[in-house]
């Protein structure tokens, strides 16, 4: 299945909730407000680097399913 490319227009925790839901089911590559990328890599998802405000580590963090 191919995956979304997403640039987010705002913080991971500003958007609302339906718009998190719908970014975390398509996306692939996430690139945050800030400047940071998140990539989906073989079911994980992994910050390519951090932005300005870490936006992709709050990214991050959301996304990972628990254990």
């Amino acid at each position: 299945m191919k995956r979304d490319w997403v640039k987010l227009p705002k913080p991971w925790a500003e958007l609302r909730p339906g718009l998190r839901d719908e970014v975390a089911a398509k996306a692939g590559d996430i690139h945050t407000y800030d400047g940071g990328h998140v990539r989906l890599v073989d079911g994980l998802w992994e910050v390519v680097f951090s932005g300005d405000a870490n936006d992709a580590d709050v990214v991050l963090n959301a996304l990972r399913k628990p254990n």
